[in-house]
């Protein structure tokens, strides 16, 4: 009798389950490649229809801010405004015949939390200097290591160490991931469970991966990654990082909305203007990066030598020189260079620490804002190292000619 009854109630929960999936939204598809648009973020085939997984998870990229998700195959359509903590089931039909059990999450995929020294500090101070390449450098140690020197790169998706400081630390190192950096894509060793500490915090269990494009100037490179749900102040005045679990007063900042690539990358919302033609679209606000990349088709890899020559000689080359637009800022006569590019793409390139060091910037990563306030860097000199090289160019080719002369005339007079 009792078995019975067990059953009985096995097979009701079943049938109450397929009734539930079966009166889930649905949308069709002939494409396993699928875009999203999260918020602000249009993300072109970035979804892939995989029917064997049930549910296919999608993580928000902010969690915190309710916004609009919609997911937009080859034939159709479904959007949700989605809160947090709630999740959002609906079936992906392909081909009128795979279903794909695909659910919207809105919370973090996998929260990275620290302790604290002071946990009744309403606020954490980490102290930085400033390279020589502009970038951010903190202090810090990582399983029990000595101090070594941590660049806080904004531009990284995850936690990186130097090849060449692997004889600092002590890793385990148990597994390999396809990383992409400036040396293009390639399979690197990684270790899953680290212990970092900076300044008044540390993280447990924190995964690390090899890195050969780093300098000597750091040992590791972490990012935004370790504060996901806090607001983070980064103060060049005062050359200190705040962490924080609410907003401050921005009463005297410019609000910026961004986007949080995988989560943690921002990107900041801009327009690109070259020759008189002007593309809005989306920069990487990259604090590990020391110079500005354009991803345009309008001018060459080469048009800042060639803009340094014009101006050299004294004609004018404005035409010539980019300019950037951030809400009110604008800049021109910063330091750049030429990356691939795509004309259909709203990516316009990235934002190098040359320029973003002139603002004071906090980071709310709760609700998808950014904050800039100029500080006492503004008024400093970009980076130009094409203005040497255009004048050592040229004094070595008048040398040349010169020499060139002096020989020829000799010849002449011992005919």
């Amino acid at each position: 009798m009792m078995y019975g009854f067990i059953l009985v109630a096995f097979l009701l929960a079943l049938e109450q389950l397929s009734f539930a999936q079966n009166h889930l939204p649905v949308i069709k598809a002939s494409s396993k490649n699928v875009d999203i648009r999260d918020g602000l973020h249009f993300k072109k085939g970035y979804w892939y229809l995989m029917p064997e997984k049930k549910p296919d998870y999608y993580f928000v990229e902010i969690p915190g801010k309710e916004h609009k998700v919609s997911f937009i195959t080859d034939k159709d359509s479904i959007s949700f405004d989605t809160k947090y903590g709630e999740d959002y089931d609906f079936i992906i039909l392909m081909n009128n015949k795979d279903s794909c059990h695909t659910r919207i999450a809105t919370r973090y995929k996998k929260m990275l939390t620290y302790t604290r020294k002071n946990s009744l500090a309403a606020h954490d101070t980490i102290p930085f200097t400033i390279g020589n390449n502009s970038k951010i450098y903190m202090k810090g140690r990582i399983n029990n290591s000595d101090l070594l020197n941590i660049q806080f790169d904004l531009g990284a998706g995850g936690c990186l160490v130097n090849k060449s400081s692997l004889k600092k630390v002590q890793m385990n190192f148990d597994g390999s991931i396809n990383l992409t950096n400036s040396d293009g894509t390639q399979t690197v060793p990684s270790s899953s469970s680290n212990k970092l500490v900076i300044a008044n915090l540390a993280w447990e269990k924190l995964a690390f991966a090899v890195a050969d494009n780093m300098t000597y100037r750091e040992d590791l490179i972490v990012g935004n990654v370790l504060f996901q749900n806090k607001v983070v102040e980064i103060n060049y005045d005062e050359k200190i990082i705040i962490v924080r679990d609410s907003l401050p007063s921005v009463a005297s900042y410019s609000s910026h909305e961004i986007i949080l690539d995988g989560g943690a990358v921002p990107y900041l919302q801009g327009s690109l203007t070259i020759k008189s033609k002007k593309k809005t679209g989306w920069f990487m606000f990259d604090t590990g990066a020391y110079t500005t990349i354009l991803r345009t088709s309008e001018i060459s890899a080469t048009n800042k030598i060639y803009t340094e020559f014009k101006n050299m000689a004294g004609l004018s080359s404005k035409t010539l020189s980019p300019r950037i637009t951030i809400g009110d800022y604008s800049f021109a006569d910063f330091n750049y260079t030429v990356g691939k590019h795509n004309d259909d793409d709203t990516q316009l390139g990235l934002l190098g620490n040359d320029l973003l060091k002139r603002f004071n910037v906090v980071l709310d990563n709760k609700k998808g804002h950014l904050y800039l306030k100029p500080n006492s860097l503004t008024n400093d000199r970009y980076a130009n190292p094409e203005y040497w090289l255009v004048r050592i160019v040229t004094v070595i080719l008048v040398l040349l000619i010169a020499l060139l002369v002096f020989f020829m005339y000799r010849r002449r007079k011992k005919k």
